[in-house]
């Protein structure tokens, strides 16, 4: 509203007759200093009124501190006619002192009835003196009297009248006997009493009695302009609560007029601006019309400028221009706009009062700022600054304030963009909360409340592809229809609305299989589509979801004319975008399975069904081969082409399986998080072994290992990459790396567009593509740079043979792929350039699994969970893992070992031999296959070689690469930690050591000196580290596995995740033995990524890792410790890269001493060598 002036009191009027128990209303209550802050009174003092009737407190009320020295009171005093008098206090309250009274005042109910019946003015006294120590306070609130002939409000209370000149009132009171001031006054009244309550009936009675009063003043009297302004704010609150477009018009209409009669200089002027500006903002937010938009600047920097020093009306005038900055950056993507918005919404917050509503208020459109920017221009420290800013915001506004929903909806979506640009899933979790409160508060009929809903059900959505749980997309589905039903038609996010509930249906399709839901998503596809033009940029997209719901509809029902509608529906989406559009991939991409479904119901291929083909591979390569749109979209594509190309016999297949490998890495870039980049490559695990398959079916050996090598542990490929040298991209060159991971950014999220409604931002088709294609050649010349850098040579290029095969320089190393179709061994030999291919004719994927299962059923059984002092196994299931080896015995290894004319060796130090295996042969030990049962010589694979593991080549590579230097062991001892069994043994490891190590030098952590602190902080010194304690592996998130160490304050529960070692970087690092259970194995869907602590300690810089599959029993734990190191350690230099020798004659004391023990191949199998 604007700031008019209450008149000090109108003409004469007949007295109002009051009944018994009429009501008496003290409102707009406020106290203010005289003088500046009095000393009694401090800036967190709590100033309150406290309203007594004979001596008893009916009502105690905290003011909120408006201005230095200004407190309001919200609340409504009130009290009946039918009590003589009430005392009112004001009190200052001070923490550890008394309450202290500041005003204090006896009301008599008739002097009240006497002197503010018949008159409107508001009451003020002067309490305290100045000559004393006292603070002088001025109090004032305004008396209104109900009469209980009255009728109720919405909420039960009687409404506030005037009176009038022919004795009637209330709120049917004839209004043409109302002079202008009175009727101002009235309305004025009730816009106070909608903006607390916010109840319709109060904003209809303000607006009556505002434009009876408009057109009783005339157009040059002064109160005019302000009159019509409160107008201009009545109208526009209207269409906020009834989103009626008339409203909004006559909004406008009133803001100009009052604008137009004002003259210059006025000190309230800047109030008509503010008005006019939030106006033309909301018919622009409406209908998308870009001269709103500016109008509503312009009309924001005229209240600004009009707005001298010391003007309140100031901070407001910034406020408000903040905000139209904002919204024409969103539209037009100035980032002087934004600077601007940032600037002006700070100034406005310094300038407003604690405890002022403005305060909060700019504090969101600041926080909200930061976040546009943050959009735009992909830099992380924007988007934690919002958040930052927008937590401040919904802390400083009291709850049930009504702008409090706005900022909890800017704050859920600052926390969802988080989540998506970190995956933390605390932050979607944290989003839906505040995005609930959102919803729970809205006015029910405000036009804000469609976008409310949707933005949390989107939330919903991303939780539900997160976890899973048919709970959250079912409130997802629940929240976007409330969205739809309360976007009028003609609403701007109304066809993203529709779009995003169509895309839930097809979604809860898959989880339940009812077919209903298929209707709806294809109704909701169908309605959506309809809303838009062709010309519409968001039209394409539409129409995309409108195939892909046909489609499975079709696959459901079989409905023919579904497919055909799919189709057509696709090529019109086709038609409409342009070339190098970043959602023309995936729109290529859901119009050629749909072609491709045509052509499935035709099988087996004839000459008539061909052409369906030969269109549906068209389309897969045109989406995978595109220069923009999201690498993603593009995998999607190439794995369609290949497949397809592969199922047909096409020629183009290997091409086809070429770029699908060579797309993963860039699926799983290093802008996302690790744990981001694997969830991404569990989805395309099995691919990497598929395309290898066929390139041995084409007997292309070479570009098998090659795809093998490009597409495993793609993630410790990219750790691997950025460890280079110069130690990373981002420390030697970050501006480098930051620029890289924001056009990355921007690439990604390039085909989302329209799946959120936290702003509105309208381009046209070229202008996205024209955008897109910019950032396409941006990503391109970027990387040229980075590569062009020392160190960085071959970033994001995969290895060839030529430098694979150096891998190999210490002995054979052997590649299992195991795919559904076939099995191959694929061997590099010590100076042979050609790769060795054995086809595994007699072993399948399926009879891996088999044996996988059975191993951990067998290990089930035998109680192996955690490593303890006797594990708690029952019956021997020693058969199973006599079965498991002999099969791989038979079936892999010993069809190697014959390629390779390896015989036994007796030798102390056997030929070395390391394998790399895929798909579930990753869990099985292959280094303990053999026929057991028979001493014969050669039955078994540790009677050839030294057995060890690699999570790939370039791991391999990269430690034959390094100088091996002693520099110190690291040994920690964990025998009891807390809430896991003891593990006395650990003691034993650490005194077998002592005994070894002599002179060298040795540092020991036992029990609670090994914190996660004081053992980053050892492994940081010494080269060599010894973990003696309990391990844990997380399969939901392998990188959250961890060491138990001893808790300490950074880390109250001891843990020291697998993230936090490889987050560091040990350029010394040499040899880790980690005596613990679970340390080498992984998660069994990203098997191709060996996410496993071991592996964690080979990206961490160390060479060698001695570890374990499973569990170990505490009393073998030494035995083996002080075989190992007797090896390790009998030269004057202890030399790790003996590790797999000492471990190998270690492990067969062991299976010596306890072949006759029922759990035997529990005891000696598990111990694994990692590395060189």
């Amino acid at each position: 509203m604007s700031d008019s002036k209450d008149a000090d009191a109108g003409p004469a009027t007949e007295q109002t007759t009051y009944t018994i128990n009429s009501t008496i209303r003290l409102t707009g209550f406020t106290i203010k200093l005289r003088a500046d802050l009095h000393p009694n009174i401090r800036r967190d003092n709590a100033i309150f009124v406290k309203c007594t009737i004979d001596g008893i407190v009916m009502q105690e009320s905290t003011m909120i501190k408006e201005a230095e020295s200004t407190w309001r009171l919200v609340e409504i005093i009130q009290t009946s006619t039918e009590i003589p008098s009430f005392t009112l206090s004001i009190l200052n309250r001070r923490s550890g002192h008394d309450d202290n009274i500041l005003a204090h005042i006896e009301l008599e109910t008739a002097t009240l009835i006497s002197e503010f019946a018949t008159r409107n003015r508001r009451w003020s006294q002067v309490f305290g003196n100045l000559d004393n120590d006292d603070p002088v306070v001025e109090l004032a609130f305004r008396v209104v009297i109900v009469p209980s002939s009255n009728p109720p409000s919405a909420n039960g209370d009687s409404l506030p009248i005037l009176p009038t000149t022919n004795g009637q009132s209330g709120p049917h009171a004839p209004l043409n006997d109302l002079n202008p001031a009175l009727l101002h006054d009235r309305g004025a009244q009730f816009m106070v009493l909608s903006e607390q309550y916010g109840h319709e009936q109060f904003l209809q009675h303000a607006i009556s009695a505002l434009v009876r009063s408009a057109s009783l003043t005339s157009d040059r009297d002064p109160d005019k302009p302000p009159l019509l302004s409160d107008l201009c704010l009545a109208f526009l609150r209207r269409f906020e609560l009834l989103s009626d477009c008339n409203d909004l018009e006559r909004a406008i209409k009133s803001g100009q007029d009052a604008v137009a009669l004002a003259v210059d200089d006025r000190p309230d002027q800047p109030s008509f601006f503010i008005n006019l500006s939030n106006s033309y903002l909301r018919r622009f937010e409406f209908l998308g019309d870009q001269d709103n938009l500016d109008s509503a600047v312009s009309a924001a920097e005229l209240a600004v400028h009009f707005s001298a020093e010391g003007n309140p009306r100031k901070r407001k005038s910034l406020y408000t221009l903040a905000c139209c900055l904002n919204r024409r950056f969103q539209r037009l993507g100035k980032v002087d706009d934004i600077k601007l918005a940032i600037e002006a919404g700070r100034l406005a917050s310094s300038l407003a009062a604690e405890g002022e509503q403005l305060k909060p208020m700019a504090l969101d459109i600041v926080a909200f700022s930061f976040y546009q920017r943050f959009k735009r221009l992909g830099q992380s420290d924007d988007l934690e600054q919002s958040i930052s800013e927008e937590k401040n915001a919904v802390a400083s506004m009291p709850e049930g304030f009504p702008q409090r929903f706005r900022m909890l909806n800017s704050l859920n979506i600052c926390l969802r963009e988080r989540f998506e640009l970190f995956d933390d899933p605390a932050d979607l979790d944290e989003a839906i909360l505040k995005g609930t409160h959102a919803v729970n508060a809205v006015p029910s009929r405000c036009p804000d409340k469609p976008g409310i809903l949707s933005n949390v059900g989107v939330c919903f959505f991303k939780r539900f592809t997160l976890r899973g749980e048919l709970k959250d997309l079912n409130e997802a589905i629940s929240l976007m229809q409330s969205a739809v039903s309360d976007a009028p038609d003609g609403h701007v996010f109304r066809p993203t609305m529709l779009n995003n509930l169509g895309i839930y249906f097809r979604h809860r399709f898959s989880k339940t299989d009812d077919a209903n839901d298929l209707d709806e998503a294809v109704s909701a596809g169908q309605r959506a589509v309809a809303c838009l033009p062709d010309g519409h940029s968001e039209k394409p997209s539409r129409l995309n979801s409108l195939v892909a719901s046909l489609r499975e509809r079709f696959k459901a029902r079989g409905g023919f004319d579904d497919l055909e509608e799919s189709i057509s529906c696709g090529k019109k989406a086709i038609a409409l975008i342009p070339d190098g559009h970043p959602e023309k991939p995936e729109i290529l991409l859901h119009l050629g399975v749909s072609v491709a479904s045509r052509f499935d119901r035709r099988l087996p291929l004839n000459p008539q069904s061909l052409p369906d083909a030969v269109e549906a591979i068209s389309l897969f390569k045109s989406a995978a081969l595109s220069s923009t749109g999201p690498p993603s979209a593009r995998l999607d594509a190439a794995i369609q082409w290949a497949e397809l190309c592969r199922d047909i016999d096409f020629p183009s297949a290997l091409e086809a399986y070429q770029f699908v490998v060579e797309l993963l890495p860039r699926v799983a870039w290093t802008g996302k998080s690790i744990d981001a980049r694997h969830r991404e490559l569990a989805h395309f695990g099995h691919i990497v072994k598929e395309a290898a398959a066929y390139a041995l079916e084409l007997g292309e050996a070479d570009t098998a290992l090659e795809w093998l090598e490009m597409g495993r542990a793609i993630v410790w490929g990219q750790l691997h990459n950025l460890r280079s040298p110069v130690d990373s991209l981002s420390d030697a060159h970050p501006k480098l790396a930051e620029e890289l991971s924001q056009v990355a950014v921007a690439l990604e999220k390039a085909s989302s567009r329209g799946v959120n409604t936290e702003h509105f931002k309208e381009l046209s088709l070229e202008d996205i593509a024209k955008e897109h294609r910019r950032l396409a050649t941006r990503w391109d010349s970027l990387v040229e740079r980075v590569r062009a850098l020392p160190g960085f040579e071959d970033f994001l290029q995969p290895k060839k043979l030529t430098t694979l095969k150096n891998a190999a320089k210490l002995g054979p190393v052997v590649l299992v792929n195991a795919y559904r179709v076939r099995c191959d061994a694929l061997i590099l030999i010590p100076g042979l350039d050609e790769v060795v291919h054995i086809p595994l004719k007699n072993f399948s994927y399926r009879k891996a699994e088999i044996l996988h299962k059975q191993l951990n059923k067998s290990l089930s059984d035998f109680g192996v969970r955690t490593r303890a002092s006797r594990p708690a196994y029952g019956s021997s299931n020693k058969d199973v893992f006599v079965t498991v080896l002999k099969e791989l015995w038979s079936c892999i290894v010993k069809p190697v070992l014959d390629s390779l004319a390896f015989f036994p060796s007796d030798d102390i130090n056997p030929p070395r031999l390391w394998w790399c295996a895929t798909g579930p042969l990753a869990f099985l030990p292959i280094h303990a296959a053999g026929q057991y049962g028979t001493n014969e010589p050669g039955a078994k694979l540790s009677d050839y070689v030294v057995s060890s593991y690699t999570p790939t080549l370039t791991a391999l590579l990269d430690k034959l690469q390094k100088t091996r230097t002693f520099k110190g062991l690291l040994a920690i001892s964990q025998p009891n930690t807390p809430g896991l069994s003891n593990l006395p043994g650990t003691k034993g490891e650490l005194q077998k050591i002592e005994e070894r190590a002599n002179e060298l030098h040795v540092e020991y952590l036992r029990g609670d000196e090994a914190t996660p602190d004081t053992v980053l902080n050892g492994m940081s010194t010494c080269n060599w580290v010894h973990m003696a304690c309990h391990a844990t592996q997380e399969k939901a998130k392998p990188l959250d596995s961890t060491f138990r160490l001893h808790h300490s304050l950074d880390h109250p529960d001891g843990h020291l995740p697998l993230s936090l070692v490889i987050a560091k970087s040990f350029p010394d690092a040499d040899f880790a033995y980690l005596s613990a259970c679970q340390t080498a194995t992984g998660d069994e869907s990203l098997s191709e990524e060996s996410v496993h602590l071991a592996a964690g300690m080979l990206m961490a810089g160390y060479q060698s890792v001695l570890a374990t599959l499973w569990s170990i029993r505490d009393a073998d734990a030494p035995l083996v410790a002080d075989a190992v190191y007797f090896r390790l350690f009998e030269d004057r230099e202890p030399d790790s890269g003996k590790a797999a020798v000492a471990l190998h004659h270690a492990v067969q004391s062991l299976r010596k001493c306890v072949e006759k023990e029922p759990d035997s191949f529990v005891r000696w199998v598990p111990f694994i060598h990692v590395g060189v």
